[in-house]
């Protein structure tokens, strides 16, 4: 085998093993993510409307006091 033909058989290993070691990853990567992102933007929702319900229970709580506050001292 002469010096051009290791050369060209020896960068086509290393451009493989390239491939492998970088590319595999990435496709993985690739077929993960919108779970990933989809499980993320759920957990946001969550987040947000339990904020929301507990926005509303603090909202009910100051309306009940404002209300019982105007009753003990009259109209306004």
């Amino acid at each position: 085998m002469s010096h051009d033909q290791q050369f060209l058989v020896g960068s086509l290993l290393v451009l493989g093993l390239l491939a492998v070691v970088v590319g595999g990853p990435l496709y993985l990567l690739a077929k993960a993510m919108p779970r990933i992102q989809r499980t993320r933007r759920k957990r946001e929702i969550e987040t947000a409307m339990r904020m929301g319900v507990f926005d509303h229970q603090l909202i009910q709580e100051v309306g009940s006091e404002l209300y019982d506050e105007r009753e003990r001292h009259g109209r306004w």
